[in-house]
């Protein structure tokens, strides 16, 4: 029986890292934050802060270079902030956001660092989907009406992940989203001020486990 078992692990080993896709779970604790600007850039505005914020949802990875490349996607539900003040106007604005995030990403795998390790690096786009926005804070008036139900963000993180079993590993990263598009779509009627853009951005601890 013991001659059969190492040729069993090496075959299960192979046909694993043959295979087509890999799915995994993934939570990011991390920090949502705004850069804020007008144009022309005389009204003052500015970002009211960061908060901390939640994304989690399922990875879908697709190997096609050697099991060192792989394209990279999913679905996960993400919170944001859109916090913006002006103390001139005594403005202080804070929005709570929902957003389902579908990330179009590049991964890249090191060989093994050591036993089982492997470090990664990950870049690219993330389509995003509003679903819901609230009021969570208002000084003197609201600045903004509407949030567009739509944004991209670019994306780029790197990390380590460990092989736990023949198909199972684990991973811890960080990574950084940006917005590249401004949120707000419908301004608040203010006399005298211009159209406020305010941009989105996350910057998040990655923690999952690929199966």
């Amino acid at each position: 029986m013991k001659k059969y078992l190492f040729p069993i692990l090496y075959l299960a080993s192979v046909t694993h890292s043959l295979a087509e896709s890999q799915f995994g779970i993934k939570i990011a604790p991390g920090l949502s934050y705004n850069r804020v600007y007008t144009n022309p850039d005389t009204a003052n505005f500015a970002p009211d802060g960061a908060a901390p914020r939640l994304k989690i949802g399922i990875i879908y990875d697709l190997p096609f270079k050697d099991n060192h490349c792989f394209f990279s996607s999913g679905l996960s539900f993400a919170t944001k902030q859109a916090s913006i003040r002006n103390d001139s106007l005594k403005i202080q604005d804070q929005y709570e956001l929902q957003y389902l995030h579908l990330p179009l990403l590049l991964k890249l795998y090191t060989g093994e660092v050591m036993l089982d390790t492997k470090l990664y690096v990950e870049l690219g786009a993330v389509a995003m989907v509003k679903i819901s926005d609230r009021v969570r804070k208002l000084k003197n008036q609201a600045c903004i009406q509407n949030f567009r139900p739509f944004g991209i963000s670019g994306l780029f993180g790197f990390g380590i992940t460990y092989n736990i079993s023949l198909f199972t590993s684990i991973f811890i990263g960080v990574s950084y989203q940006r917005g590249v598009f401004s949120m707000a779509d419908k301004q608040c009627p203010m006399d005298n001020v211009p159209p406020i853009k305010i941009y989105d951005d996350f910057f998040g601890l990655n923690v999952g486990v690929n199966f």
